[in-house]
């Protein structure tokens, strides 16, 4: 696998560079499961199995430190797969330089004193403001303040943050059988090693904050969950989907075998699941509230994205082709996300097999999938596996023959056939679960989070 990421050092400039790292994504993704497959017993006894577990800690440094080999392989090479990196080191220096991120068009005169060679010229979407939240900007200006304009620098930072999250999945799963197979689940995915450590992308500080939620939330430590939370939606709003999980039932985090993480008896309980799920959303407007200004510029962009942007969505593309409006696309597959959290809300089942099934079908019902936007899916597939996840976080590299066809021939648009190639695998495995009742049940998640110490 280090080979495999070390090569893209050979691989041709212009467009056929797009090609060789889809290539060098398909080959590191066979490997990682080669990997998973090679140590399999200790994959099957992660659920089924009750022995006390052997001391893995070796094997679980082991793995953590090739998977933070391989991140920072990739941090000197310039992005291959997306440019977004530009607009991140653009908005740091913006802000960096006292200017508010959202206030300002990148193209926008009044900030034609920051201009350089490369900002804003390689910024995309330049008649865009800003869509990045307010914990993501605090991260661009620390950036800028430490670094300038460095690509290299920003992803360093970046893959720091990631390894936290490995730190943080192994503390998660201390005690459990398989550890090291789980934790290899996400500190050997391509996806956060491609998707971070080389083209730089901003999930990566907000995914240890939601593990950190998740950790704090399952073993009783439910108001440092909450926190957690907040932050991570600070850094990108995806983990807003677990807000309503901390009203439902076993919002405070009981997970099956482990009533500790329940909420008070009585009549406090219902005051103390609002409680629960308003103080991340109190952090998130906290953190608008500081960059808020006349033009409304904080909610341009977001307001954009909801409404109008689409790609690699399956079910979007296929709704689309029924409904011939995207508009109304957009709002149906929106009122079917609102209507499965509320759903899975309901349910009685643990706090990760609600967030896990959350998360998927948020994805799966998405109007935008970028395969990077998947790299939460692969954090949270080391808490709980399924197969048809596992799948679609590897048949995801197939859109980058999207971004192939844009530098080549100038279009960017789905294709069909790449679609079918993605997504009916999954939809096949996902029905091969579900016929197995192997989803949405209380032995799917994790029963034995890591105790409170």
């Amino acid at each position: 696998m280090e080979a495999c990421y070390f090569s893209l050092y050979a691989a041709p400039l212009g467009p056929a560079e797009v090609l060789f790292f889809l290539g060098v994504n398909v080959a590191t993704y066979l490997l990682f499961c080669a990997a998973l497959w090679s140590i399999r017993p200790a994959a099957r006894s992660a659920h089924d199995l009750q022995d006390t577990p052997r001391d893995d800690s070796h094997a679980v440094w082991m793995i953590l430190a090739c998977g933070l080999l391989f991140r920072l392989t990739l941090v000197p090479h310039h992005v291959v797969g997306s440019d977004d990196i530009y607009r991140y080191l653009w908005d740091g220096k913006v802000l960096a330089a006292g200017v508010n991120p959202y206030a300002y068009l990148p193209t926008d005169r009044h900030l034609s004193f920051l201009a350089s060679a490369d900002l804003p010229a390689l910024v995309n979407h330049p008649g865009l403001r800003t869509i990045y939240p307010p914990l993501a900007q605090a991260f661009f200006w620390f950036s800028s303040i430490l670094w300038g304009e460095s690509v290299a620098g920003f992803k360093l930072l970046l893959v720091l943050a990631d390894a936290l999250t490995m730190v943080i999945l192994a503390a998660f799963l201390r005690g459990q059988e398989g550890r090291a197979w789980k934790v290899m689940l996400y500190a050997w995915s391509p996806l956060p090693v491609l998707y971070f450590g080389l083209d730089g992308h901003i999930d990566a500080i907000g995914i240890p904050f939601l593990i950190l939620a998740l950790l704090f939330l399952c073993t009783g430590r439910k108001m440092r969950g909450a926190l957690a939370l907040g932050f991570g939606m600070l850094a990108k709003l995806a983990p807003v989907i677990v807000v309503p999980f901390l009203l439902g039932r076993n919002g405070g985090g009981r997970t099956a075998g482990h009533p500790s993480g329940s909420a008070p008896a009585g009549g406090s309980r219902w005051f103390f699941r609002a409680l629960l799920a308003g103080l991340p959303l109190a952090i998130l407007g906290g953190g608008y509230l500081l960059f808020l200004e006349p033009t409304w510029g904080i909610a341009d962009s977001l307001m954009t994205f909801g409404s109008r942007w689409e790609f690699n969505g399956g079910i979007f593309y296929l709704l689309h082709g029924m409904i011939g409006v995207n508009e109304t696309t957009h709002l149906v597959c929106g009122i079917a996300i609102v209507g499965w959290i509320a759903f899975l809300t309901l349910r009685d089942l643990p706090l990760v097999e609600k967030v896990f099934w959350g998360f998927t079908g948020f994805f799966l019902l998405s109007p935008v999938v970028h395969p990077w936007y998947l790299t939460w899916l692969a954090a949270l597939l080391a808490l709980r596996w399924s197969p048809a996840v596992c799948a679609f976080l590897g048949l995801s590299c197939v859109a980058n023959l999207v971004v192939y066809q844009y530098r080549a021939f100038g279009l960017w648009t789905d294709q069909p056939l790449l679609l079918l190639m993605e997504y009916v695998p999954v939809g096949i495995l996902l029905v091969r679960e579900i016929l197995r009742h192997e989803v949405l049940t209380a032995t799917g998640a994790d029963r034995r989070p890591a105790a409170r110490r």
